[in-house]
């Protein structure tokens, strides 16, 4: 009689610890591939990296984006996000503005002569470069903070 006793706790501990178990990793592994496709002002986006599931979803999605931006830092070990993006075209009006979700950042804009600007603890650097005549601009910001 104690043997049954002992072994139906045993398995209802058992039972609720699977369950647990079960339920963190399914929502771990949802979570960690999901990447939204954003807008701002009718410019589509996409930003995430941070861990295998994530840079495996953005590459997927790169050849949909023709400017990408690889965001890092040497003062982090590891992916970073929470960098201020803001594209500007020729004229100076900002097409984009939004913070990344990680290292990689895509926008899908036409081609034409583009100003990025990437802030990230307080230091912000300056790319101007010409998206004619290629079908994907990259470009890297590597920051020392």
């Amino acid at each position: 009689m104690r043997i049954r006793r002992a072994m139906k706790g045993f398995d209802l501990k058992f039972n609720k610890i699977t369950a647990v178990l079960i339920c963190f990793l399914f929502s771990s592994f949802s979570f960690a591939a999901e990447i939204e496709i954003l807008k701002y002002r009718g410019v589509q986006y996409v930003s995430g990296g941070m861990n295998d599931a994530e840079r495996k979803r953005m590459d997927d999605l790169a050849s949909r984006f023709p400017m990408h931006l690889v965001l890092t830092s040497t003062a982090v070990d590891g992916p970073i996000a929470g960098v201020l993006v803001t594209v500007k075209d020729l004229a100076g009006n900002v097409v984009l503005e939004s913070e990344s979700r990680g290292p990689l950042f895509f926008v899908e804009v036409v081609g034409g002569r583009y100003t990025v600007e990437a802030s990230y603890n307080g230091q912000t650097l300056t790319e101007t470069k010409d998206l004619t005549g290629r079908r994907y601009l990259r470009l890297r910001f590597k920051f020392t903070q």
